[in-house]
């Protein structure tokens, strides 16, 4: 995994609240699952139905589908919260008032895609309750790639697993036969395809030798070769000025880096693409992390080029 994927770390007598923690996501190899195409008569159920291609999937709108109607059934909603293109959260109250914590992702990529042994919605769906108040309800809407749709569920209610499947067997019907888009502004990023921008056999040499992209979700893909890895994250977030040592990139666009030396070196490297709603912005992030790093290499240099060449195929604010 490139340098910028975020660890929660919880030191010695540190309290974390893990009702409001996003466990992390784990990239695994496309499971082996049936073959493209409609439910079966037998009720078999298919991956690879044209209305959850990775490309229409990147425009659809999580938090439209969080809806009253449906978290209405689980208990008392409260307002729906956007982490990022892809993802929605609501921190909610059961019936009972017991704590109930749902976030949704579209385009996750889902562990143990062999292990969907269920059906939700004429999707290969599975259910993870290994982590202590909390419960993964996925369903696996494509291979190679393998990309899903994800339901969290944390907090004190009983039957976790049963408000996933409720959720999810909503946003499947719903994205089936009317899913909510976002509306699309002039060069968004929304829907564009992360392991596009970049050409492998360019990356090749900085890398240390031939790459193929891998995708991480629907807007995030790396390229890994013998010794570095580079990825590409399509995101949104608080505008990267605050922080950072600024970099010109030509065109008008200055992008903000950090980096690391040791005995790896690693940089991020980032930059506003467009405004979003409210104080949030489009964000392009280059993540490089060099395990093979030599005395007083600047890996932010590396960067820095590969950055130049991404921007030509940006779409234009």
């Amino acid at each position: 995994m490139v340098a910028a994927t975020v660890v929660l770390v919880a030191g010695c007598g540190t309290e974390v609240d893990t009702a409001k923690v996003t466990y992390p996501r784990t990239t695994v190899p496309a499971g082996q699952l049936p073959a493209a195409g409609e439910t079966t008569a037998t009720g078999t159920p298919r991956a690879n139905d044209p209305a959850f291609a990775p490309e229409k999937l990147r425009a659809v709108d999580p938090c439209a589908l969080l809806t009253d109607d449906v978290l209405d059934q689980l208990g008392s909603a409260d307002d729906n919260i956007r982490n990022d293109l892809d993802e929605c959260a609501n921190y909610m109250e059961d019936d009972e008032g017991n704590e109930l914590n749902l976030t949704l992702t579209i385009g996750d990529t889902v562990a143990n895609a062999v292990d969907a042994d269920q059906n939700i919605g004429g999707l290969p769906a599975l259910e993870d309750d290994d982590i202590d108040e909390a419960c993964f309800v996925s369903v696996v809407t494509s291979t190679s790639p393998n990309f899903g749709i994800t339901v969290q569920a944390s907090g004190q209610n009983e039957d976790l697993c049963g408000a996933g499947r409720t959720v999810l067997t909503s946003v499947v019907d719903r994205i089936r036969t009317d899913p909510p888009r976002y509306d699309l502004a002039k060069g968004t990023l929304t829907e564009i395809d992360p392991c596009t921008l970049l050409d492998g056999d360019a990356l090749g040499d900085a890398l240390g030798g031939a790459v193929e992209p891998t995708y991480y979700d629907l807007h995030w893909c790396t390229w890994s070769g013998t010794g570095a890895s580079l990825g590409v994250w399509l995101r949104l977030g608080p505008d990267p000025a605050a922080g950072g040592t600024a970099v010109d990139l030509g065109g008008g666009i200055t992008a903000y880096q950090e980096k690391t030396v040791g005995a790896a070196a690693s940089c991020t490297l980032e930059w506003k693409h467009r405004p979003s709603d409210g104080d949030e912005v489009e964000i392009v992030a280059l993540n490089y992390d060099d395990r093979e790093a030599t005395e007083g290499e600047d890996p932010c240099a590396q960067t820095i080029a590969v950055a130049k060449a991404l921007l030509p195929a940006l779409p234009k604010p």
